[in-house]
């Protein structure tokens, strides 16, 4: 059965980053910084002619709090940033973590109607991280715990100990017409992508297994990840493959250009892009039924 999608990207906050963390060294190195905006990405939609639901690709950061004692000013919680198409937390059913960074995981206990996603890889692998001697595995100062919020790892215990998590193992259909991709050790142990079906052909919701257009573009990785740069090659390979070298139906985790290339708007702090918009929804960028 065709299934289709209005999709959404929030920036939930930004700050200044080095180019090249994101675009990757040589290409990217001495070239400064970069207003770097935080990504998460909401799905609503369904089976045409069926019930609608949303759904939430990651949740955003927990606070202004990052492990590395980096403080972000004017963050967005989901309150914030689902209001602006005309929800609220409680409407989410499903939430799709792409990974456990803190960026992307925070917020877990917002949500109260829905059940969450998430590769078994993923998270298995922060387990052993967390079982590291020395402190590896327990200060966020060191480069293993670099990108985790301990925290957050706690809420998901809650969310499992009451049944709400399902486990993935490989690439799955989460939703009708939403498949999550597993891209095994490549930014991380466990991140998957999501390949989503709309009636103007499949976009693909990359988290950070895409932070920039360029990286795919250029097939040139980031220069941070927690995992293995040839496995991210292997990834954009089959991402590039699905969207047909459309680059323009990849939301990326990390790139301001999401918001030049898509119509956006801002309303508050910080900008939303319009990717698609389903049949029968409405575009909340200009308020015009489509």
């Amino acid at each position: 059965m065709p299934t289709d999608y209005s999709i959404w990207a929030f920036a939930y906050t930004r700050s200044n980053m080095p180019r090249d963390f994101f675009g990757g060294t040589l290409l990217e190195s001495n070239q400064g910084t970069v207003r770097n905006p935080m990504i998460y990405t909401a799905l609503h939609g369904g089976p045409a002619g069926g019930r609608k639901r949303l759904a939430l690709v990651d949740t955003g950061m927990k606070g202004g709090w990052s492990p590395s004692g980096k403080k972000y000013e004017g963050v967005e919680h989901p309150e914030t940033t689902l209001a602006k198409i005309g929800f609220a937390p409680g409407d989410v059913e499903d939430v799709i973590l792409t990974h456990l960074h803190f960026d992307h995981a925070g917020n877990l206990d917002r949500f109260p109607n829905a059940r969450f996603h998430v590769q078994r890889a993923e998270y298995e692998g922060w387990q052993g991280v967390f079982a590291l001697p020395d402190g590896l595995g327990s200060d966020t100062r060191k480069w293993p715990l670099s990108s985790i919020n301990p925290t957050d790892f706690e809420a998901l215990e809650g969310l499992i100990a009451d049944g709400r998590v399902e486990f993935l193992d490989g690439d799955s259909e989460v939703l009708p017409g939403v498949t999550a991709h597993l891209a095994r050790d490549s930014h991380t142990f466990g991140s998957q992508w999501l390949e989503v079906s709309t009636r103007s052909g499949p976009y693909v919701v990359a988290g950070d297994c895409v932070y920039w257009y360029s990286n795919i573009e250029r097939m040139w990785p980031p220069a941070y990840i927690q995992g293995d740069a040839w496995n991210l090659i292997d990834c954009y390979r089959r991402i590039r493959g699905v969207v047909d070298d459309a680059f323009e139906r990849i939301v990326p985790g990390h790139d301001p250009l999401l918001f030049e290339r898509h119509r956006s708007w801002t309303d508050g702090i910080n900008p939303t892009a319009e990717i698609h918009v389903a049949e029968g929804d409405y575009s909340r960028a200009s308020d015009g039924r489509c």
